[in-house]
């Protein structure tokens, strides 16, 4: 059984914080997706600004498709992140990013795209608390999942069997199964949530996986 974490991925405010109250009841952790127009094409609502002035009823990460993290996670930190999760592909000195997040007391992440071999990792592995594993190209919500991901959680697991492995993109009913059968301890999800009728019976179904 794994946990699930709701992805937001919010163009405004209001759709943002309807999106937090249709779920922060249910989660222990919601994930805030931050997008620059830079390191993917698209672009979301907020910054750090304006998610510490909203007070958030629950636990978040924030996961960084930037370019240049190492700029913007002092503020994120600030704002209240609990983990703060950046792109292996974005940092232009992985381990300085790594002691930055670690330096302010925070959990540190590392995310990487379908295409990033895990040898690329791997030297980041041990210093590192979570990985979160792309489903898909990063920058869409509600593409296909691609099934290489799961090829990438068994080997991160042999490499580093302690280490808590996230998917993100493309996880719904019909992918999660694989997903957790591989190894995943998180699915964070957005489409099959925010698409479903019920969002908490969403995650409650995929909690169950």
């Amino acid at each position: 059984m794994a946990q699930v974490i709701p992805a937001i991925l919010a163009s405004t405010k209001e759709e943002f914080v309807d999106r937090v109250t249709d779920v922060f009841s249910v989660v222990k952790m919601i994930q805030i997706d931050i997008m620059d127009g830079k390191f993917v094409p698209q672009k979301t609502w907020g910054g750090p600004d304006e998610v510490f002035g909203l007070e958030l009823p629950v636990k978040f990460e924030v996961h960084l498709m930037v370019k240049n993290p190492e700029n913007v996670v002092l503020d994120w930190a600030r704002a209240g992140a609990h983990r703060i999760i950046f792109h292996l592909e974005a940092a232009k000195e992985s381990g300085a990013v790594i002691e930055k997040i670690r330096g302010l007391g925070r959990e540190v992440g590392i995310a990487i795209n379908p295409e990033t071999p895990i040898a690329e990792l791997s030297p980041w592995i041990k210093m590192i608390d979570y990985v979160l594993v792309m489903g898909v190209t990063p920058g869409a919500s509600g593409q296909k999942f691609q099934s290489r991901a799961l090829t990438k959680i068994k080997e991160i697991k042999s490499i580093s069997p302690n280490i808590k492995v996230g998917v993100d993109g493309g996880v719904n009913f019909e992918t999660a199964p694989a997903i957790v059968a591989a190894g995943a301890d998180v699915l964070t999800a957005a489409s099959a949530i925010f698409e479903h009728p019920d969002p908490e019976e969403a995650i409650q179904i995929l909690s169950r996986i």
